[in-house]
C-alpha cells in the first residue's frame, strides 16, 4: 500500500512541475479558494505528542497550498497574476482565522511546557502570532513596499544636463530649463539603469560620473518619503525584537559591521571604468550545467546524499524503484528533464525535479515533515555555462534546494523558519560554499575588485538601515563619513541612500545576514575542531533535527572561544582572510 501512495505523491510532483503538461494553475486557484482550515477537531485532551501532530495534519494543507502558491507566483503570466492574488488574500484571511482560535493559544500553553521538539513549536507558533498584522496594518505595509519598489524599478527616466561639458559626444541635447540645478534625471526615456551604466563607463570627467550616480540614487527620494516613513512606523518595534532573538544585537551589530568597513579606494561612480582597466582572464571553468550536475552530485555523496534519476515507467509502477546502471548514467550523461529521487543515509528527502529553461532558478515546493510528507524542489537552469558566476548561480540553486529537501524537523513551520533568521540559511550558504570548492580557483583581479566592491556596498546600506530603523535623529550616523570609510569619497548627503534600494522596506534590520553568514562559513572552512566532519557539519547546519541555535551548532563546530564578542572578533578575521 505504501508503495502505491508514494507512486501517486510521484505522479502528482510530475504534474505539477513540468512544463511540457497542461497548465494546473486554474485547478489549483480552486482548490485554494474552497480551502478552510480549521482547528476544531483538534483534541487538546489527548497527550502532547498526540496534540501536536494532530495540529500538523490539520494546518499541513494550509502551508503547502502556500509554498505552491508561490511557487506559481514566479512562473506566471500577466493574465493570471489576479487569481493569483486571490489565493493569496484567501490564504491570508485564513491563517487570520486561525490564528485567532482559543483552541491554538491553549496549544501554545500545553506545548511550551513540555520538552523539546514540543516546546520548539510552541516558541515557534507564538512569534507566528506576534509577527501577524491586523489587515489595516498589512495593508498599509505591502502598499508602501509596492509603492517603493514601482517607484524604484521606474523605466520611464533619462538624464539630462544642466551643465553641458557632462554630455556626451553622441547624446541629443535636452533643454536646458531644467527643473532643480542638480538633478540629471528626467521622465522621459526607458532602461535608466543600462544607459547610466554605459555613461558612467563612457564619461571620462569623474565630477560629471559623480553628479549622474547622486542623482540616480536620489531618483526616488520625493515619491518614497512618505512610504519609508510608514514602514519605519509600523516595523521599528519589530525590528528590535528580530535582533533580540539573534547573536547580534543591536550594540554589537553596529561593532560587527564597523569591523567589516574596509576602504577599497574606489567610488561606485569609478567602478565601471576601473574595471575596464583590468585585465580580463578568459573562464577556464564548466562549460555546461551538466558538467556542474555531475560534479555537485559526486560531491553531495560525500555528505550522505544519494541522488537517484527516475524514468515516467518507474513513477508509475508499483514497484519498488532500484538503482540501477541505466539510471545511474542517466544521471552521470545527460540531466535535461528529469525527477530524482533524494535520499539523506536511509532517509528518504523526496523529489527533485531539473528542467534546462534558459535561465536558471529554483524553488522549494513543499517542504519536508518526518512522518507526514516528503519534500518537493525544482531547479530550472540553462544548459551553457559561459562565466563564474553564470556557474556559481546553478551551483547555488542545487545547494538551495537540497537544504530545502533535507531539513530534518517534524514540524513544517520549524523546517521552514528554523530557530532563528542568523541561522536558518546558514547551511543554504556553507552548502554552496562546500560544493563551489571544486571549481572556485584563486579570484582574478577583476574579480577580487567586484567582490570588495559588493560587500562595502552592503556594508553601508546595512548601517543605513540601522540607523533609519533603530537610532532616534539626534544619535544617527555620520553615513557621510561611514561612506568615505568604505569608498574614501565624500558624500554629504549619504543619509539619501535609504531611498534606493528596496532592501530597507523589505529585508529591514536583516539585511546584513548574507555578511554575517559569509563570515561564519570562513570560521567554519577555517576554524572547525578537527574531529568533525563536512558531512556532521551538514547534518548540524542544513538537516538540524535537533533545533539547534545558532550558538549551539558553534559551540559543536567551532574551536573555542564561541561566545559572541570572540565571534564578532573571529568574524573580522575570516573576512580578512579571504583576501
Amino acid at each position: 500500500m505504501l508503495k502505491n501512495i508514494f507512486a501517486a505523491t510521484l505522479t502528482f510532483s510530475l504534474l505539477a512541475t513540468a512544463p511540457a503538461v497542461a497548465n494546473p494553475l486554474n485547478l489549483f486557484i480552486q482548490q485554494c479558494l474552497r480551502y478552510q482550515p480549521s482547528l476544531s477537531e483538534l483534541d487538546l485532551t489527548r497527550s502532547v505528542s498526540q496534540q501536536a501532530v494532530q495540529f500538523e495534519q490539520l494546518t499541513l494543507g494550509l502551508n503547502n497550498i502556500n509554498d505552491r502558491l508561490n511557487y506559481y507566483r514566479d512562473l506566471a503570466i500577466n493574465s493570471q497574476r489576479e487569481s493569483i492574488l486571490m489565493c493569496q488574500l484567501h490564504l491570508a484571511d485564513e491563517l487570520q482565522t486561525l490564528l485567532l482560535e482559543p483552541k491554538l493559544d491553549q496549544l501554545i500553553m500545553n506545548l511550551s511546557q513540555s520538552q523539546p521538539p514540543y516546546s520548539s513549536l510552541a516558541e515557534t507558533l507564538t512569534k507566528v502570532k506576534q509577527r501577524q498584522l491586523d489587515i489595516n496594518t498589512k495593508s498599509q505595509l505591502h502598499n508602501a513596499q509596492a509603492t517603493i519598489s514601482r517607484n524604484l524599478t521606474n523605466q520611464h527616466i533619462a538624464m539630462v544636463f544642466n551643465d553641458k561639458t557632462c554630455q556626451l559626444p553622441t547624446q541629443t541635447s535636452h533643454n536646458s530649463d531644467t527643473p532643480t540645478a542638480n538633478s540629471m534625471l528626467k521622465t522621459t526615456k526607458p532602461n535608466l539603469d543600462v544607459s547610466l551604466a554605459k555613461y558612467l563607463m563612457s564619461q571620462p570627467n569623474e565630477q560629471c560620473r559623480k553628479n549622474a550616480w547622486l542623482a540616480y540614487q536620489s531618483r526616488a527620494k520625493d515619491k518614497n518619503a512618505a512610504s519609508l516613513d510608514i514602514i519605519k512606523q509600523l516595523l521599528q518595534a519589530t525590528a528590535f525584537e528580530s535582533l533580540n532573538t539573534q547573536i547580534l544585537n543591536a550594540t554589537s551589530l553596529n561593532e560587527y559591521l564597523q569591523q567589516q568597513t574596509s576602504n577599497i579606494n574606489l567610488a561606485p561612480w569609478n567602478i565601471g571604468q576601473h574595471l575596464a582597466s583590468l585585465p580580463h582572464q578568459p573562464y577556464s571553468g564548466p562549460q555546461s550545467a551538466n558538467e556542474i550536475f555531475t560534479s555537485v552530485f559526486t560531491q553531495l555523496e560525500n555528505l550522505g546524499i544519494r541522488i537517484e534519476a527516475l524514468n515516467l515507467s518507474d513513477i508509475t509502477d508499483t514497484k519498488t524503484v532500484e538503482t540501477s546502471d541505466t539510471n545511474r548514467t542517466n544521471t552521470k550523461d545527460g540531466v535535461k528533464n528529469t525527477i530524482y529521487r533524494v535520499w539523506h543515509q536511509q532517509r528518504l528527502l523526496g523529489e527533485l525535479f531539473v528542467s534546462p529553461t534558459g535561465q536558471t532558478n529554483t524553488h522549494v515546493i513543499r517542504y519536508p515533515v518526518i512522518g507526514h510528507q516528503f519534500a518537493q524542489a525544482s531547479i530550472s537552469y540553462s544548459e551553457t555555462i559561459s562565466n563564474k558566476r553564470q556557474a556559481n548561480k546553478l551551483i547555488n540553486a542545487i545547494a538551495e534546494a537540497v537544504t530545502g529537501l533535507a531539513r530534518g524537523n517534524k514540524f513544517y513551520l520549524i523546517n521552514k523558519q528554523g530557530k532563528s533568521a542568523d541561522n536558518h540559511l546558514l547551511g543554504q550558504y556553507w552548502l554552496s560554499a562546500y560544493l563551489r570548492q571544486q571549481n572556485d580557483s584563486v579570484l582574478s583581479q577583476r574579480e577580487q575588485v567586484v567582490q570588495d566592491y559588493r560587500r562595502q556596498l552592503r556594508v553601508i546600506r546595512s548601517k543605513v538601515i540601522i540607523d533609519f530603523y533603530l537610532n532616534e535623529p539626534s544619535k544617527q550616523q555620520q553615513l557621510s563619513m561611514a561612506f568615505k570609510d568604505s569608498f574614501n569619497q565624500e558624500w554629504q548627503y549619504a543619509t539619501d541612500l535609504a531611498f534606493s534600494f528596496n532592501g530597507i522596506a523589505n529585508e529591514g534590520v536583516n539585511y546584513y545576514l548574507p555578511l554575517w553568514h559569509q563570515s561564519l562559513v570562513s570560521m567554519i572552512f577555517e576554524s572547525s575542531k578537527s574531529s568533525v566532519t563536512e558531512r556532521q557539519v551538514f547534518d548540524i547546519l542544513v538537516v538540524n533535527e535537533d533545533n539547534l541555535t545558532l550558538m549551539e551548532q558553534m559551540f559543536i563546530i567551532l574551536t573555542p572561544p564561541n561566545d559572541p564578542s570572540s565571534l564578532i572578533r573571529r568574524a573580522f578575521n575570516a573576512g580578512h582572510s579571504q583576501k
